[in-house]
């Protein structure tokens, strides 16, 4: 009998970083094509120049420091077309062409590639362009979903990605499948609900305390503020924030390994997102949010790795650091030893 000894892991599977990298590009085909639909040819410039910008750089690139070529994967074309849906149909095709330079050489490359970068790609060209032409990267509308059919076809999307928070359901398919873990976007999506609900308590709380008012009825009913929607919800649920939640949070790079350290994550960013777009735009604040929270990662990680087996838990710290503030003299140690 003959045996193969090889590295692990020795379960096979058809699952591998490329049929994940062109599953996700398939989940923002919709979307996509609705753009196409809805602003015409610019958006499908726009699209093809981001798309063909990224995948030109990630060969001349690799051909200059004879690496493999690795653009079968998908994960250039998957950079490009993100960065193009999130730029306005305005935009010049110049951009899209700057803007997946940026995130091939920069963003990516320069930090070592595939699973070596600190930030998003994405985020960090959206970044740079919004930064260094802020004119070409304003959208003209803020999205606002007034009614349920501004689910399907939003009019007043200002950015491609805004045309139809329901055609990124692609998204919930790769959680389905388990091509993306589902702790980051869940923990995103309940605090991004939670927060502007939270915000109705808190102002009618204010409010009453500022007018004196001692009744505690009056303060019970809060729990009915709670359960009105918030004003701010309809402008965070938009094809944008949809997009973070589903496609730039759950990059596995830029997020926590551990599963504490995805639901912490999570609320993070809705946290980052919700505050940013409350006191500016959920458009904008999307983007500055992730990227604050792409800071933030790799201490997250590192504060909710599991105790290794036999090590000193959080309690036996707390504890051990309680008990050395005291006085040797007074220390249930020592009382114990002049006992006996």
């Amino acid at each position: 009998m003959t045996f193969t000894i090889s590295a692990p892991p020795h379960r096979k599977s058809r699952i591998n970083f490329r049929y994940i990298m062109w599953s996700k590009i398939l989940a923002l085909l919709p979307v996509s094509l609705i753009s196409i639909y809805f602003f015409g040819i610019p958006a499908l410039s726009i699209i093809l120049a981001g798309v063909l910008s990224a995948v030109a750089t990630e060969t001349a690139i690799q051909k200059i420091f004879n690496h493999k070529l690795t653009i079968k994967d998908g994960h250039a074309v998957l950079i490009g077309l993100m960065l193009s849906l999130i730029m306005p149909p305005e935009a010049p095709l110049w951009l899209p062409v700057v803007g997946s330079f940026f995130a091939i050489a920069i963003g990516k490359h320069a930090f070592g590639g595939i699973g070596s970068y600190v930030f998003n790609p994405v985020l960090a060209a959206w970044i740079f362009i919004s930064s260094a032409w802020p004119r070409f990267m304003t959208p003209i509308s803020i999205p606002h979903v007034g009614q349920l059919s501004d689910f399907l076809l939003e009019n007043g999307a200002g950015l491609l990605i805004d045309v139809s928070p329901l055609a990124l359901i692609g998204g919930v398919y790769l959680i389905y499948k388990k091509y993306v873990e589902w702790r980051v976007p869940l923990a995103f999506f309940i605090t991004m609900v939670l927060f502007p609900q939270t915000l109705n308590v808190v102002f009618e709380a204010v409010g009453l305390i500022s007018s004196g008012v001692l009744n505690p009825l009056k303060y019970m009913s809060l729990i009915f503020k709670f359960l009105e929607i918030s004003p701010e919800l309809p402008y965070s649920m938009i094809g944008t924030v949809f997009f973070g939640i589903l496609f730039i949070s759950t990059d596995n790079p830029t997020s926590p390994v551990t599963k504490k350290g995805r639901l912490v994550y999570g609320v993070i960013c809705g946290l980052l997102v919700s505050i940013y777009g409350y006191f500016g735009n959920y458009v904008a604040g999307t983007f500055y949010g992730l990227f604050l929270a792409n800071c933030l990662s790799s201490f997250i990680e590192s504060n909710t790795l599991p105790a290794s087996f036999g090590s000193e838990g959080k309690l036996g710290k707390f504890y051990r650091r309680f008990i050395e503030k005291f006085p040797s003299s007074v220390k249930r140690e020592v009382l114990f030893d002049d006992q006996w």
